[in-house]
């Protein structure tokens, strides 16, 4: 198995201590298997237009305790990581079942299946939908370790037990199968020794002090912002008049201001000046040629007093 990092000295906090989660803490992990759910839901969008697979919470259980919650639900299949030096167990209610095989076969969805062992047609199928599940997985975690999943038929036998002894803590992902007024619920556990070797790099999401990888985020970036049209307002500083002022006035006069034709003047957007500029002309027509950025403090205390 190769990882980004690896596992340090025995001073370092797991990422799960015993008896408490600090998945909170772990905002990669949240983001790999946000990444996974969202690509078994684009895989049964080709079925079912509004199957959607949700994460309904991501929390630390012990093996024993997963077993007493989960255990009896319905269907546990187990896979193992090849890359990754450990398996991984899922758990699906009757109602997942039933949801997995009508929505992949194209007929109406019926009530949730009875508890009785699956037959072979009913176990390639919901075996065919988990496999997607955990191939999302290994995508998801392909910025760790080069990971495939592939199903352990002979592991399943021992059910979440397949993940460790009773006192192990595995990583429980609880989500939720939606389909028009049907739901139904799985649940993936992986144990936690698998992930503690990278719990630095999941301390953080990925890429985040990379650049943006994300075309369409790009797109919608330069669209949104870039392209976003500002209007600019070449402001020459103004002299003040009283009312006998403008009375005097008459056709012809000429009205001073308080700047020579050289001295700078503003380009204002929105209130906060951009730029300093000196008065121009050129093709008969007056122009502003740019000659430096407004300094931030003194944009900000012009502002203040109204200038």
């Amino acid at each position: 198995m190769t990882s980004h990092e690896t596992l340090g000295g025995g001073a370092e906090e797991p990422l799960v201590l015993i008896g408490e989660a600090t998945l909170d803490r772990m905002p990669g992990l949240a983001f790999i298997v946000e990444e996974a759910v969202a690509s078994f839901s684009r895989f049964l969008g080709d079925y079912a237009d509004g199957a959607v697979l949700s994460i309904d919470g991501l929390e630390a259980v012990r093996v024993g305790d997963l077993t007493d919650r989960y255990g009896r639900l319905g269907t546990t299949l187990v896979f193992r990581g090849d890359g990754f030096d450990a398996r991984a167990a899922l758990a699906v209610d009757g109602a997942f079942r039933s949801l997995a095989f009508e929505l992949l076969l194209g007929s109406r969805i019926v009530e949730p299946l009875a508890e009785r062992p699956l037959t072979r047609i009913e176990d390639a199928i919901l075996g065919f939908a988990a496999q997607k599940l955990f191939d999302g997985v290994a995508d998801a975690l392909s910025s760790l370790a080069s990971v495939s999943f592939e199903r352990d038929w002979g592991a399943e036998e021992a059910g979440f037990f397949s993940l460790g002894p009773k006192a192990a803590v595995a990583v429980l992902v609880r989500m939720n199968l939606q389909y028009r007024e049907h739901a139904g619920f799985a649940f993936l556990a992986m144990p936690r020794a698998a992930l503690d070797p990278f719990r630095n790099v999941l301390a953080r999401l990925p890429d985040a002090d990379g650049p943006a990888t994300d075309e369409k985020w790009s797109v919608d970036l330069y669209d949104n912002i870039v392209r976003t049209e500002v209007r600019a307002d070449v402001k020459i500083e103004a002299r003040g008049f009283t009312l006998g002022d403008i009375a005097r006035l008459e056709i012809g006069d000429v009205l001073r201001l308080p700047i020579a034709p050289t001295s700078p003047i503003r380009v204002v957007s929105e209130g906060r000046t951009l730029f300093w500029c000196t008065l121009g002309q050129k093709d008969g027509k007056y122009t502003v040629r740019l000659e430096e950025f407004s300094d931030e403090r003194e944009s900000y205390i012009e502002n203040i007093l109204g200038v």
